[in-house]
């Protein structure tokens, strides 16, 4: 029995390593395509590109694992099947359930992973993403300023560069401060330089002159200076207490938001559904990796094939993964509706274990 087990697990571990690695990375590939810009303007190295595509990792996975264990567990049952190895070894005397035993002890596995990501992991990627793209996209002295375009680092500055030295000092400036739309500033510079210091980031300029419109008086203050500090880190973009949004919440977060901020109260119901979510997402790896073996091994022998088969489980999973989303909807709504999330899941391992059930042999009555 034991070998059995490690055999009929080593068949589904396998497509489920490939299935997870590959519908991952194709998912991982276009979510990285949202920090191509960042990466540009910024002036970032491929390893702080690399860096923030890893933290998206996590609610990647999350929602990868559940479909490739399903994927798995029909592809190894599938080869089992065709290859006759069902049929000897339930010969041998070996149960539908005790065939589905070695399925579900890696979908207990991938459970046990799905809670460590969405419990832990993905609210602490979320965070860090979050808290990353901010020093990111304040990070003036590090920003590219291309040659013959006006420049917007970041609001209301606009930057503008006629060429670059070959020491990359920026040649023929204008710099147009427009956060007060009534006096606006406008400076103009022979050369400019970027530097990081200690204070935060500085544009330093060389001949030039700064011109700002008074625009309750209707006039024009003109200076010239030779030299010129501009601070831009009172140019950065300032996070204050900005709201966290729900998938960066760790689960007691979720169920105990702060009644005293407005914006707690307005989505309490939201929060409550996505902490009820990520208890019941696991329970669909048990589920739709049941409804993969029971589409293959469940009911009758059919020599024909099981490709109607196979497609009627495809449908199973997906009808399932549509109920999800809709019960999880409709709880946002109406809280009351939440014992639904958890009743989906419990009843779709209900209704597959009912169908691997033995059948039962009817044997006809003896003649008189």
């Amino acid at each position: 029995m034991r070998g059995v087990v490690t055999y009929i697990m080593r068949q589904i571990a396998w497509p489920l390593g490939f299935a997870t690695l590959t519908l991952t990375g194709v998912i991982w590939l276009t979510q990285s395509l949202r920090f191509i810009d960042r990466i540009v303007n910024n002036n970032l190295a491929f390893n702080d590109f690399f860096y923030l595509t890893l933290l998206v990792l996590p609610s990647i996975v999350a929602i990868i694992l559940p479909v490739a264990g399903f994927c798995a567990a029909l592809y190894a049952f599938h080869r089992l099947a065709s290859d006759s190895e069902v049929v000897v070894l339930s010969a041998a005397g070996f149960s539908r359930l005790s065939l589905a035993r070695p399925a579900m002890i890696i979908s207990a596995g991938v459970m046990v992973v799905m809670y460590a990501i969405l419990l832990y992991l993905m609210p602490l990627g979320s965070r860090t993403l979050r808290a990353t793209q901010y020093e990111f996209r304040n990070d003036l002295a590090g920003m590219a300023i291309l040659e013959g375009v006006f420049n917007t680092p970041t609001t209301n500055l606009t930057v503008y560069v006629r060429e670059r030295d070959s020491n990359g000092d920026m040649l023929g400036v204008l710099v147009h401060d427009n956060r007060n739309s009534a006096s606006p500033i406008t400076m103009l510079a022979e050369r400019a330089t970027l530097l990081r210091t200690p204070q935060g980031p500085r544009l330093y300029m060389v001949r030039g002159n700064r011109q700002q419109i008074d625009g309750e008086h209707k006039s024009l203050s003109l200076l010239y200076f030779d030299n010129y500090s501009l601070d831009l880190d009172s140019y950065a973009q300032k996070e204050g207490q900005a709201w966290r949004e729900p998938s960066e919440r760790y689960l007691h977060e979720l169920f105990k938001p702060d009644m005293k901020n407005p914006d707690d109260v307005q989505h309490y119901a939201k929060l409550i559904v996505e902490g009820h979510r990520r208890l019941v997402t696991p329970l669909y790896a048990p589920a739709l990796i049941l409804i993969a073996i029971a589409s293959v091994i469940g009911g009758e022998f059919n020599r024909r094939g099981q490709g109607q088969r196979l497609v009627l489980g495809a449908a199973f999973a997906i009808l399932l993964q549509v109920l999800s989303l809709s019960v999880t909807q409709l709880a946002v709504k109406t809280l009351a509706l939440i014992p639904l999330m958890y009743a989906v899941p419990v009843l779709a391992i209900a209704a597959a274990a009912l169908a691997l059930r033995e059948p039962i042999l009817r044997t006809a009555p003896r003649p008189a």
